[in-house]
């Protein structure tokens, strides 16, 4: 066995007819999943002999089974005295020397690789053993043949990946949908992303959710999930421009020591420390059965991915807590979060063509929750700090 070493796996996004850029990714992974039902019906691996022979007489005559003289034998299907019954549809295939099991032991085998097709009435068996078969025990036999498989959703990926913010992947690739401009909130943009991961390509990817953390004094790392449709090609040559790529050059990253949490005071908490976001939409892919042409990889790409109930949610950490939280309850009741995301506040650098690039003032982000608190804690930890928290959920379509 050879492994293949992979030290550097680059991954790279791309909003649908337009550049990307490489991702500040610290793991990533595309995982498939298609769940299948089998078509199984009830007694179907019962073989029950009728008759032996051409299917001419359906009188059951008990059989004796010799290795050395009589080992080969065809039988008719079904219960003593008719109606005749095929093999079971419910199986794709039942192979050459299936074992046939009957009580006491006694088993005969198949003769030959059968596709059940509705018409097997007669199949031919053979056994290894000298035995006697008696009209009960023919009635109880069983096998084991190889399901058929049916999908009951197309197949489909997921690409999850944890990164690094900074402002042109966050503007691009991890907008669900463009929030960072409220202006130009559009609940309606199902733009999809290609990229690859490594030498693995794919056109047809869907940002699910975003979620990332902030504390004093730490970067922020940040996780999304993509749903991905459609078939991965390989290439071997798709990064060569990798290590010259924008990546290797100094980049703005989200900082916690300058970044800034707002509204926090008027929901009851004093000092906020940390803070929490997340964004989630329901995806549903639409597929078209294709007319008068065989199944193909095109048939495994959605003709298009809806976005519905998109949900915000923002939770911050500090002290103390609104103290309203037992007598007025927050069934309904609003709450308003900000978060900025500052870098270091590095001065210009570089050459301006990008922003990443040309950051003059530290603020690269902000975010906004505008909803409902649907949960307040106040909590005392090991080291005798009073710690509060509230959450607050927004649903934008």
């Amino acid at each position: 066995m050879t492994f293949i070493p992979y030290e550097n796996v680059p991954l790279y996004l791309a909003p649908d007819g337009a550049n990307g850029e490489y991702i500040f990714a610290e793991s990533a992974s595309i995982s498939v999943n298609q769940p299948l039902n089998t078509n199984k019906q009830l007694n179907d691996n019962i073989f029950r002999i009728c008759a032996y022979g051409d299917g001419s007489n359906l009188t059951y005559s008990s059989r004796n089974f010799n290795p050395n003289t009589l080992s080969k034998a065809s039988v008719l299907l079904g219960p003593v005295g008719g109606p005749p019954q095929p093999l079971p549809t419910s199986y794709i295939k039942i192979e050459k020397d299936t074992k046939i099991t009957f009580p006491g032991g006694k088993a005969l085998y198949f003769d030959e690789t059968i596709i059940p097709n509705g018409h097997d009435y007669i199949v031919s068996v053979y056994a290894k053993d000298t035995f006697n078969l008696s009209e009960s025990e023919a009635q109880n036999g069983y096998f084991e043949g190889i399901y058929k498989y049916s999908s009951n959703s197309p197949i489909q990926g997921v690409m999850d990946v944890n990164f690094y913010i900074n402002h042109e992947n966050l503007q691009t690739f991890f907008n669900i949908p463009e929030l960072i401009n409220s202006s130009s909130l559009s609940p309606i943009n199902e733009g999809k992303i290609t990229g690859f991961l490594g030498e693995f390509c794919f056109h047809d990817a869907y940002l699910k959710s975003l979620s990332f953390s902030l504390s004093p004094n730490s970067l922020s790392q940040a996780s999304a999930s993509f749903d991905i449709y459609g078939k991965l090609k390989h290439s071997s040559t798709v990064n060569d421009s990798y290590f010259s790529s924008s990546l290797y050059r100094q980049q703005s990253i989200p900082h916690g020591s300058n970044s800034q949490i707002i509204g926090a005071s008027t929901l009851g908490i004093d000092h906020p420390i940390a803070f929490d976001y997340n964004i989630s939409v329901d995806r549903n892919a639409r597929f078209e059965c294709p007319v008068d042409v065989a199944v193909n990889d095109n048939s495994l790409t959605p003709t298009r991915v809806t976005k519905s109930n998109t949900v915000i949610s923002m939770s911050i950490e500090g002290e103390s807590l609104d103290t309203d939280l037992l007598s007025d309850g927050f069934n309904g009741k609003s709450g308003h979060l900000s978060a900025s995301l500052y870098d270091l506040n590095y001065s210009s650098f570089g050459d301006s063509t990008t922003f990443s690039e040309n950051n003059t003032n530290g603020l690269m982000h902000t975010f906004e929750c505008k909803g409902v608190i649907t949960n307040q804690s106040l909590s005392v930890d090991a080291e005798g700090h009073l710690v509060g928290s509230i959450s607050v959920q927004q649903t934008v379509n």
